[in-house]
């Protein structure tokens, strides 16, 4: 099933994060001991990122009570997924979750959830999701999908491209 209509999400909080044994190799080399995390969390739907939480310091429950809204057209998944900021390089994960519109439906049957949602492979995160609009199931929009018509008109064309060498232009005769 799709959604269409206006999604309105709420990330309330996250307890039990811990960082994954990629995120620990420095501290196990230096012998230092496991750090506390600087975790926050990226919200994408479809693939599209709608946006990110703050940055909390040095926790592993921070509390975020931050809200996000977003018109969705043929929607189909929601995902979160954890990061921790690190000072160096690239920042580390920590968890996600996916949650299927469709599942949204079918454990509340209404237009509201609120809960706490499992992370992997570690964690849980406490979500309120408003829903106004509706369900579009995906046999009813089954579509034919338009084929282009290919012709043979151009089929003997030939593309000359142009190269530089040593600021001098030349174009391939073949």
């Amino acid at each position: 099933m799709k959604f269409n209509g206006y999604l309105k999400l709420r990330i309330g909080e996250a307890v039990d994060l811990k960082p994954t044994k990629f995120s620990l190799r420095h501290a196990i080399i230096f012998n230092k001991p496991p750090a506390t995390l600087d975790p926050y969390i990226v919200i994408k739907v479809d693939e599209f990122k709608i946006g990110q939480t703050h940055t909390k310091q040095k926790t592993n429950m921070p509390t975020y009570n931050e809200e996000f809204s977003l018109n969705v057209n043929d929607g189909k998944l929601i995902e979160l997924a954890v990061f921790h900021d690190a000072p160096i390089g690239y920042d580390d994960f920590v968890a996600n979750c996916t949650i299927l519109f469709e599942d949204l439906i079918k454990t509340s049957n209404t237009e509201t959830f609120e809960g706490w949602v499992d992370l992997e492979p570690e964690g849980k995160v406490f979500i309120h999701i408003l829903l106004t609009g509706s369900f579009i199931d995906d046999d009813a929009t089954a579509k034919e999908k338009p084929y282009k018509q290919f012709t043979r008109e151009r089929q003997g064309a030939v593309r000359r491209r142009i190269h530089q060498v040593n600021g001098h232009k030349f174009m391939s005769t073949v």
